[in-house]
This record gives structure tokens, sequence and C-alpha cells, in this order.
């Protein structure tokens, strides 16, 4: 099982090294760095816990890029809309048949990941089938929570002190 993540400390996208031989997470440009204890770490997924945060709410998905998957579906609505404008029915159905055909394809041969409602860190390469798809309520709650976390420490940013001057001297 490998990870894809969000540094906590900058923000950085990295990869895991295969966890089986590595286990932690390193992110390549500030050096944080997060052991995992070996003797707990379940790399089949099972353990229904982010190997990243440690929640326990996690979704399944396609690990199949969104961008992807809606430039398919407009280039079959566009080349399906230009076979009807030109009064080709058959076409422009086949056409749409054939994207549907493809999107079948995908879904079959694309295999799931695990992803975090947290910290959105992606789990591959595991047995991901007990866990559910996404529930919009679930994430709902946690971009609320989020965005709560960064008005917080905004603001406690910006009451701090500055260096330099005292509390008496910023009232």
């Amino acid at each position: 099982m490998y990870l894809t993540f969000a540094c906590p400390r900058c923000d950085h996208p990295n990869r895991s090294e295969e966890l089986s031989r590595e286990p932690e997470l390193l992110c390549s440009k500030c050096g944080w760095k997060k052991s995992l204890d070996a003797g707990k770490l379940d790399l089949t997924g099972a353990s229904g816990e982010c190997l990243r945060c440690g929640n326990g709410d996690l979704w399944r998905q396609k690990n199949f890029p969104q961008w992807a998957g809606l430039t398919c579906v407009m280039v079959g609505a566009v080349t399906s809309s230009i076979a009807w404008g030109y009064h080709r029915p058959v076409l422009a159905l086949g056409i749409l048949m054939g994207f549907a055909l493809l999107d079948m394809i995908l879904y079959v041969t694309m295999p799931d990941v695990l992803v975090c409602y947290r910290c959105r860190t992606k789990h591959h390469a595991g047995d991901f089938s007990r866990h559910g798809t996404f529930n919009l309520e679930l994430a709902e709650r946690y971009r609320q929570e989020r965005i709560r976390r960064e008005r917080t420490a905004a603001e406690s940013h910006r009451s701090a002190p500055t260096s330099g001057t005292s509390p008496i001297q910023q009232q």
C-alpha cells in the first residue's frame, strides 16, 4: 500500500514509498516526517483508519482523475451533438453508446482508493470493499470543521502580539 497526501506543514503534495518496505510518511519539500508503527500497520485497508491523520471516516472511490472523466463526457456530448446537427441520429446515438461503453469498461477496470474526509489522503492498493462510498453530509461536516479551524487560526494569528511590541503597546 502507498499513500498520496498533502504535507500538514507546507501543504505540498507527496506520494509515499511502498509502506510494507518503508513504514513512514515523508514530505519531499519541508522534511516533515511521520513514522508508522510497523506492528500496527494494516496494509489491507481493513483497519478503517487514515494512516496520515488517524481519522476513522473514509470513503471509497475509483482511482481515476475527475478531469479525465469530465473531458470524456464533454467530448461525447459535443461530437454526438454535431452528428445530431447533421441529421445523423444513428451516428449520434452510436457515439453516446460508445462513450457509455468506455465509461463502463473504465468503471470495471479501475482500482478503488480510500480517501480520508479530514485530510484527503488517498490510500492506494488495498482491499477497500467494506468501506462505503462518498457521503455528502459527512463531507460537509468536515468542510465546516476545516473552515472553523482556518478561521480560528487566522484570528489567533491576528490577535497575537507582534515581535518587539508588548501587549500593552498594541492596545
